[in-house]
C-alpha cells in the first residue's frame, strides 16, 4: 500500500505560496509519488491566529527508496514541516512532530509513544525513522 506523508506550510509567514506549492508538487513527482493533494486549515480561536496549508503525499511500497529521498528533501526545505508519516496498509503512525501529537486524540499519542520506546520498527520503518535522528 504504502506510506502516507502530511507537511505544512506556515502560510502567516509564507508570501510566494504558489512557488512553494509547484516547489513541493515537482519535487514529489520528480521521486515518483502517487497521489497528492493539499487543503488549507485556519485556528483563529487563540490569540495568535494560525494558518496553514497541509500537503498530503501518497507513496507506494515499491517507491520506497524514492520516498526516503523525497522526506530528506522536505527535512531540508525550509517552508515545510513534516508532521505525520503513517503506513497506508496498517495505518500506524510511525513519525509524528511534537506539535502534531499535541493536537491529536490523547491515546493515539500515547500508543504512538510506546511504538517509539518499544522499538519494534520494520526495516522499512527503521530506515525511515533514520532520517529523523
Amino acid at each position: 500500500m504504502g506510506y502516507q506523508l502530511e507537511l505544512s506550510i506556515n502560510l502567516l509567514k509564507e508570501t510566494k505560496f504558489s512557488d512553494i506549492e509547484k516547489t513541493i508538487s515537482d519535487a514529489a513527482y520528480f521521486y515518483e509519488c502517487c497521489h497528492l493533494y493539499y487543503n488549507s486549515e485556519e485556528d483563529g480561536t487563540k490569540k495568535i491566529p494560525q494558518y496553514q496549508c497541509i500537503f498530503v503525499i501518497h507513496f507506494l511500497d515499491n517507491k520506497f527508496d524514492n520516498f526516503i529521498k523525497f522526506v530528506n528533501f522536505v527535512k531540508h526545505y525550509k517552508p515545510s514541516v513534516i508532521e505525520c508519516i503513517y503506513d497506508n496498509e496498517t495505518h500506524k503512525l510511525v513519525y509524528a512532530s511534537a506539535y502534531y501529537l499535541q493536537h491529536i486524540d490523547k491515546s493515539i499519542s500515547k500508543r504512538y509513544k510506546q511504538y517509539i520506546l518499544n522499538k519494534l520498527f520494520t526495516p522499512n520503518e527503521s530506515k525511515l525513522l533514520q532520517e529523523f535522528m
